[in-house]
């Protein structure tokens, strides 16, 4: 029954997706625009933990001593026209990024929908838009492509309190300066929903002087007994906050912060619970066309144990440079420390430290 029902629900969001890629066909002159990249990196943990060990705790750079492609990413997005109101966003990702992220999908790590980073359509009314499909969170600063990001390396903000993607449905509209969605979706990390309950959430963004101040929110049932990505082991209601500002400093330096609290509370006898909340702040300079410099500073705390299985705070510092080697080719390279109370990170002779350090060189490669 439940390959079935995974099978039915991969076929009808494909359906979905290649529907409106027919109508965009029998409309006049379609635009389709058509990007990829490629990422690739090494990292070193001057922990000296064995080659390919994880590094944990990290989101996608989870591999030591180790040449790793990432992503090998490809998409085509048709946008809505006044003639044809029906669009689309179909991006696939091939490489390790794609594996982390189906190793806890309720679908299996093998689903239909594994190399689908995002796929969904979209319809453009009067002064709105809806979307279906996968898509990235709302929640948090950064995503899932790291060409996008500030920085090489996703924060502990990201990884431990933060969802990444979504399965489901989002309107989007501006009442005068403000622009609000609205979101109802399977779950956390989630194509295939691992209870019964749904997530659902709000966005809103205000500018607020030079600056553009973000308020989210997502909130509904998470976990199961079963895989999900959520990750937690029981049914738990979750509610979270998250805030993000964005300033620009002056035309070269831009500062960014991004704070998050949430609580869970499960439902019934003997599921887990907790609360959980952190900040991270960005300094972005960027220092000429094609050669910038950035800076965050972090801390994330899970006192009980509900995200890590550690009562521990994680803090972080990261130093990042980013060097354009060409029009489509840029070279990053990012130095950061990590800092918990507790011993938690893996270290050298399977050992755990309260410390580490990685240096990452990457190579992001548009076209």
């Amino acid at each position: 029954m439940k390959t079935s029902y995974r099978s039915t629900f991969a076929r009808s969001t494909m359906l979905a997706v290649l529907s409106t890629l027919s109508i965009a066909a029998h409309a006049e002159e379609p635009k389709i625009s058509f990007s990829g990249l490629i990422d690739m990196f090494y990292q070193s943990n001057f922990k000296k933990s064995a080659t390919g060990s994880s590094v944990n705790f990290r989101q996608f750079d989870v591999t030591n001593n180790s040449f790793t492609i990432a992503s090998v990413q490809g998409t085509a997005v048709m946008k809505p026209t006044a003639e044809n109101p029906w669009g689309f966003t179909l991006q696939f990702s091939f490489g390790k990024n794609a594996d982390i992220l189906a190793a806890t999908e309720p679908a299996g790590p093998n689903s239909a929908l594994k190399y689908v980073q995002q796929g969904y359509v979209t319809y453009q009314g009067k002064n709105y838009t809806l979307d279906f499909g996968k898509f990235p969170a709302w929640v948090g600063y950064e995503g899932i492509v790291a060409a996008d990001c500030d920085h090489y390396s996703r924060p502990f903000l990201y990884t431990l309190a933060q969802p990444i993607y979504h399965l489901g449905g989002r309107a989007n509209s501006t009442v005068g300066p403000v622009a609000v969605s609205l979101y109802l979706v399977n779950g956390w990390n989630e194509t295939e929903d691992s209870n019964a309950g749904k997530t659902y959430g709000a966005s809103g963004s205000v500018p607020v002087g030079k600056g553009t101040l973000t308020l989210n929110y997502i909130g509904g049932n998470e976990g199961s007994s079963r895989v999900n990505g959520f990750g937690a082991g029981g049914n738990t209601s979750v509610h979270q906050g998250d805030v993000i500002f964005q300033y620009p400093i002056s035309e070269k330096l831009k500062f960014t912060v991004n704070a998050d609290y949430a609580s869970a509370t499960g439902l019934d006898a003997g599921d887990p619970g907790g609360k959980f909340y952190g900040a991270a702040g960005y300094l972005k300079y960027t220092a000429s066309s094609n050669s910038s410099i950035g800076l965050r500073v972090e801390s994330v705390n899970d006192p009980n144990g509900f995200r890590t299985g550690f009562a521990a705070r994680y803090q972080s510092i990261t130093a990042g440079y980013d060097m354009g080697l060409s029009s489509n080719s840029t070279l990053r390279a990012e130095l950061r420390y990590d800092k918990s109370n507790l011993n938690v990170f893996n270290s050298s002779n399977g050992g755990l430290s309260n410390n580490r350090t990685t240096l990452t060189i990457a190579h992001i490669l548009r076209f």
